[in-house]
């Protein structure tokens, strides 16, 4: 598989450059325009939305950075879909950290769904690396959706970087089935929620929650960042307003605000239920002052699917946060995804497992 820079040719119905010969050229900021002269088979990524994404669209990355925090318990809930550990290629010790360029070689693969930025920050790799593993590899198009990077909000949101992964992959058709079944969700979700003035706040926390080191980092509900979008879907308000701490805050700045909710961003995914129960809510509520926060009084921690959310986590995600913040519209939370009675799941594990599966190439 041959890919170059450079955007020619004429727009075809799904929004892909076609540039002859079969070839097609897609562009996912913040890199430049890629043609593709065949499909690409394999793919990397650095565990992000772009995991997740490639999985709704029924491809398992060929390597990877690291499995840490990755969110694979979730495709365990879905018939006939599995991820395969032994067979991707590693390449990091950690997400962040411990890079070796001889394993983007190693791994060769057609293409790399990983913003380029991340490897200049977790890597501290330069230009001209990336240009190296590039062109002797395999190009660059992936984007940083989770949240602001380097001053610049998300190119995308969730499904738009989706629908650039479909048009790389050539699998539209499976993407608008995907978009017409969470059309679906989304609107059955949204149409039991109570008036926009009834609903409650949320301090959203990110980077894990430690009662007892005094320290939270906040992450902005109202901005279109993809790891606090399951608050957005259900309507919460960012207990800060527009005012999102740049800085760790205090229990003096959460008392200061008192959300209604104190949501564990991620915790969905990197917790059980009796890890978050142990290690979150029962030492906020034995902490001086955690205990004084209405949030904690009244059982109000909740968690979400966050960090590595794409499109099968926020299906997860959103049902749970639904049944952990509006029970009496969406049922009661077990505490486990999996755990869920089949007649109170709120979307069709079934049916989103045929969607997955369908891996029907097109280029319509």
């Amino acid at each position: 598989m041959n890919s170059t820079g450079g955007n020619s040719g004429a727009k075809t119905a799904g929004g892909t450059t076609a540039t002859g010969s079969g070839s097609y050229s897609v562009r996912v900021k913040p890199n430049p325009s890629q043609t593709f002269e065949s499909v690409p088979e394999t793919y990397a990524i650095i565990p992000s939305a772009w995991l997740d994404i490639g999985m709704a669209l029924g491809k398992q990355p060929a390597a990877a950075a690291s499995f840490k925090r990755a969110p694979l318990k979730y495709y365990d809930q879905l018939p006939n879909v599995a991820f395969d550990k032994e067979s991707v290629t590693l390449l990091a010790g950690d997400a962040e950290s411990s890079y070796d360029k001889e394993n983007f070689y190693t791994a060769n693969v057609d293409v790399h769904i990983i913003d380029p930025r991340l490897l200049k920050s977790y890597a501290n790799w330069k230009d001209a690396d990336i240009e190296e593993i590039a062109k002797n590899v395999g190009p660059f198009a992936g984007s940083t959706i989770r949240f602001a990077m380097d001053g610049t909000d998300p190119f995308y949101d969730l499904y738009g970087a989706f629908e650039k992964a479909a048009k790389i992959f050539q699998r539209q058709r499976q993407f608008r089935e995907w978009q017409s079944f969470y059309d679906e969700f989304h609107s059955r979700i949204t149409s039991k929620l109570p008036p926009k003035a009834e609903r409650p706040s949320v301090a959203a926390i990110w980077r894990g929650i430690n009662p007892d080191s005094g320290e939270f980092r906040i992450s902005a509900v109202y901005k279109k960042q993809n790891n606090t979008r399951s608050f957005r879907t259900l309507g919460l308000k960012d207990a800060f307003g527009k005012q999102t701490p740049d800085a760790a805050v205090g229990y003096e700045e959460l008392l200061d605000v008192d959300p209604d909710y104190i949501g564990g961003v991620g915790l969905l995914t990197s917790m059980n239920h009796d890890e978050f129960t142990s290690q979150v809510v029962e030492p906020l509520e034995a902490n001086a002052n955690g205990q004084s926060l209405n949030a904690v009084k009244n059982g109000n921690v909740v968690r979400t699917g966050g960090q590595y959310m794409g499109p099968i986590v926020d299906l997860f995600s959103t049902e749970a946060l639904a049944k952990q913040v509006f029970p009496d519209q969406f049922g009661e939370w077990p505490g486990s995804i999996g755990d869920i009675p089949k007649n109170e799941r709120l979307f069709d594990r079934k049916r989103l497992s045929e969607i997955i599966n369908s891996n029907g190439n097109d280029s319509t």
